[in-house]
């Protein structure tokens, strides 16, 4: 039996990154037109071809389903404000049909685009200035078109958010950006950079203090063209399944830091991306800003840790993971969540979802008992 439902999905999911009483847990799945296309016979490629299609996909999934809370983006456009410098940002990735067979997943290319040497140059002159200046060497296409693509993104984020909204349904995040670590180790490879952290910490020190501000001020400005109350901050490679605690505390948490406090005091709460295993990092969320972040894990952080050490301070999201998205049953899926809404949700302070992106071969009875669980399994008071 459905629980008595009190609040409205928007106030569910406030009340939870707010760290208050809900009448359920609420339950946002980061969700790509993959899965749904593929659920409707579809090739990758054929899912992401025409952007309103792809909304429409995942539309359609959410109505097979009853429904869930919230979107965390609402569509498959990239939320980049329109400059070159913040195009320049975004990682490089083959898509499916290009450069990939009709039914691959994109892909990262992990190459080199920036050299040691370029580090001096961009220190000098900050980020932006270095991308307008060197955009040619990053894609192949002149200022006006890279503009061009931006701004077509960015309308057609708007328009996805305005037809979720239209139906009841509050999208999340209205930009996403990287840590200062996670773009240069994207931009430079991760092998190099790793060389680099040991090799030269000093100008790689340097180099993180030029870009931020520049992340941080294309960041707002995305968040602010579009409206939205969230800025997703991604990271994957900053944390322990990589590093030690020495580098984290030098070359990745003062920036997560200085982001989030900068996001905060213009009202934007961050969604904090983690890929991979942070659970030593955990400790160090406790100085970032009260009720101001989600803590977004992808089920290889243990998620238990998590709310012993964040409870009363931070939200948590996640962390269903592929493997059961996939491969379980719905008996599976519906034994994790419960315990998760029993452990995380106790107190508040906990959205269900999946462990980074629902996989594009997810089964769709997994997928519907993951929503059923939030729907049907209350949260144990404090």
């Amino acid at each position: 039996m459905a629980t008595k439902l009190t609040l409205t999905p928007k106030q569910r999911i406030d009340a939870a990154i707010n760290l208050q009483p809900v009448d359920r847990v609420p339950v946002l799945p980061l969700i790509t037109p993959f899965f749904p296309g593929r659920h409707k016979g579809m090739t990758y490629a054929e899912a992401i071809r025409d952007l309103d299609q792809a909304r429409q996909l995942i539309m359609d999934v959410f109505d097979e389903v009853g429904g869930w809370d919230g979107m965390i983006y609402p569509g498959y456009a990239y939320m980049v404000p329109p400059r070159v410098s913040a195009v320049v940002m975004v990682p490089p990735l083959r898509q499916p049909g290009r450069g990939l067979s009709e039914n691959d997943l994109p892909q990262f290319e992990e190459r080199e685009e920036i050299t040691l040497e370029d580090y001096d140059l961009i220190t000098k002159m900050g980020w932006n200035r270095f991308a307008e200046k060197h955009y040619s060497r990053f894609l192949p296409a002149t200022e006006a078109q890279i503009i061009a693509w931006a701004e077509r993104q960015m309308d057609q984020f708007v328009k996805d958010r305005k037809a979720w909204e239209e139906k009841g349904v509050p999208v999340l995040s209205g930009a996403m950006t990287l840590t200062p670590l996670m773009f240069f180790s994207i931009k430079r490879s991760l092998t190099n950079f790793t060389l680099d952290l040991h090799r030269h910490p000093d100008k790689v020190a340097a180099v993180l203090d030029a870009a931020v501000d520049d992340f941080i001020e294309g960041a707002l400005e995305a968040a602010k063209l579009t409206g939205l109350p969230c800025i997703m901050l991604a990271m994957e490679r900053g944390g322990g399944f990589y590093y030690p605690l020495k580098i984290f505390e030098r070359f990745e948490f003062p920036y997560m830091k200085r982001m989030v406090e900068a996001f905060a005091s213009e009202g934007f709460i961050t969604i904090l991306h983690f890929d991979n295993d942070w659970t030593i990092n955990l400790p160090y969320l406790k100085d970032l800003p009260k009720a101001k972040c989600i803590c977004e894990l992808d089920s290889t952080t243990d998620i238990f840790k998590a709310k012993e050490v964040l409870h009363g301070h931070m939200c948590i999201m996640g962390d269903v993971p592929a493997s059961i998205s996939a491969l379980g049953t719905p008996e599976e899926m519906e034994a994790y969540c419960a315990k998760r809404i029993d452990v995380v949700g106790k107190g508040g302070g906990y959205i269900l979802s999946s462990g980074c992106e629902v996989p594009g071969d997810t089964k769709f009875e997994n997928f519907k008992a993951m929503v059923d669980a939030a729907k049907t399994h209350l949260p144990s008071p404090e």
